[in-house]
């Protein structure tokens, strides 16, 4: 597959994990965090950083 056509792909597969997973990560927030700004404060950069480690194979394969 051209470069293009794979960042192209890449891009769409991206933007799907992104938003799976912001959803995934917003569930688990709302029914499963406690009421804490500790807790808030720990899950969400943690949230934040995580997703990269599943996609980073995808991105690696976008660049060719």
């Amino acid at each position: 597959m051209p470069l293009r056509q794979r960042k192209l792909v890449g891009s769409f597969i991206l933007l799907i994990w992104m938003l799976v997973y912001t959803m995934i990560c917003v569930q688990v927030a709302v029914h499963w965090l406690p009421d804490s700004h500790i807790a808030r404060l720990i899950f969400y950069p943690i949230a934040g950083i995580i997703w990269v480690f599943p996609a980073k194979p995808l991105l690696f394969w976008m660049r060719g």
